[in-house]
């Protein structure tokens, strides 16, 4: 009989602060909707203006997304404590995503909203007040930030990934396995082990992250017609409306969706598409960059996208340029840096995949 891998206290730690995750965000979700029920009731006594209808619609579909992304959640830690492989994948993910998001919107927090233009009438109050919200918030996200970092270190563990995949261990004695749960190193025919996964972790949380926009972006498909004629996209210095930006929108969802869970699921033809994306969009991204009337014209869209009866304040932080600077610097290296880890991984990707389809076949 073979021995029982050790299990860790740290792991099922893991698993209850991922089911306790996902409870708050149950939790939110139902104070979200409970929210917007009463917003709803007051304006339905003409207590204020009517919610828009597409802001109502995006309410709704947030609501539904928080919700099922916490179930997902409670089930990753449900599963992580049962010691299931593909949960201790997942958590990777769910890890990597959050920590990005985390430190991202720390970043923001601590080094752009100080020097934005400030909205309150009294000008002596803001700096004292925006100091104190900046570092609370910080200290907010640090929480999720340390957790997500945690999770990455312990999952990728040679101990921990024996432990959730033991078959692999015992096939590959000494060895020392990735973060999917296969050996590393370069041997001629990447080892496959059925039932288990042999991306690389970047491609893992890329993929999570594709799969998770490319859902956000056929959501907004269902938006009413109404808003969904304001948002537009940029390609090559250029701005399009109307029935483009649909099309736009369905191709890139499907085309994210699809792939990401191609690229999880090794399918060699998964890796491609993402990357041929990632060239357009860095393409686009720098002659868009380059045309002197960009700034203006994505003032002018943001101000479209919000309901037709609002005054919008002209000093609204995020038509600063300051904030749409950082934003589109910020968007441009992300998308360089997501296309070089594309490439940078895309043999070792193609020979797992590979290898799996020929045992497979």
């Amino acid at each position: 009989m073979e021995p029982i891998p050790k299990s860790h206290p740290a792991v099922t730690a893991a698993g209850i602060v991922a089911i306790l995750f996902g409870a708050f965000g149950v939790l939110m979700a139902i104070l979200l909707e409970i929210s917007l029920r009463y917003v709803s009731h007051i304006h339905s006594e003409g207590m204020g203006a009517p919610m828009p209808e597409a802001v109502r619609t995006m309410t709704n579909f947030v609501w539904l997304f928080i919700l099922a992304l916490a179930v997902l959640a409670i089930f990753i830690g449900v599963f992580i404590l049962r010691r299931r492989n593909w949960a201790r994948v997942t958590i990777l993910i769910w890890g990597g995503l959050m920590a990005f998001f985390c430190a991202i919107t720390i970043a923001i927090m601590l080094f752009l909203i100080p020097h934005l233009p400030s909205t309150m009438p009294d000008g002596s109050v803001a700096p004292p007040l925006m100091a104190s919200v900046k570092w609370v918030a910080a200290l907010i996200y640090a929480v999720p930030l340390a957790v997500a970092i945690w999770w990455l270190v312990l999952f990728t563990r040679k101990a921990v990934v024996e432990e959730f995949n033991p078959l692999a261990a015992r096939l590959h004695p000494g060895k020392t396995l990735d973060a999917s749960g296969f050996p590393q190193g370069s041997p001629a025919v990447p080892s496959y082990v059925p039932g288990g996964l042999a991306c690389p972790l970047p491609l893992i949380i890329i993929a999570g992250l594709d799969i998770l926009g490319g859902a956000s972006t056929l959501l907004l498909l269902f938006f009413p017609s109404s808003f969904m004629s304001t948002i537009p996209v940029f390609l090559f210095g250029h701005v399009f409306y109307g029935k483009f930006v649909l099309l736009a929108y369905a191709l890139i969802g499907i085309v994210y969706l699809v792939c990401g869970i191609g690229v999880i699921r090794l399918k060699p033809w998964a890796l491609d598409p993402l990357i041929w994306f990632q060239v357009v969009f860095a393409l686009s991204g720098v002659v868009t960059l380059l045309n002197p009337h960009f700034m203006p014209l994505m003032k002018e869209a943001m101000a479209k996208m919000m309901p037709a009866n609002a005054q919008i304040p002209t000093n609204m932080f995020m038509f600063s340029d300051t904030y749409l600077k950082f934003m589109m610097g910020f968007g441009f290296l992300f998308g360089a840096a997501m296309l070089a880890i594309l490439i940078f991984y895309r043999k070792r990707f193609l020979e797992a995949a590979r290898a799996k389809h020929s045992l497979a076949g």
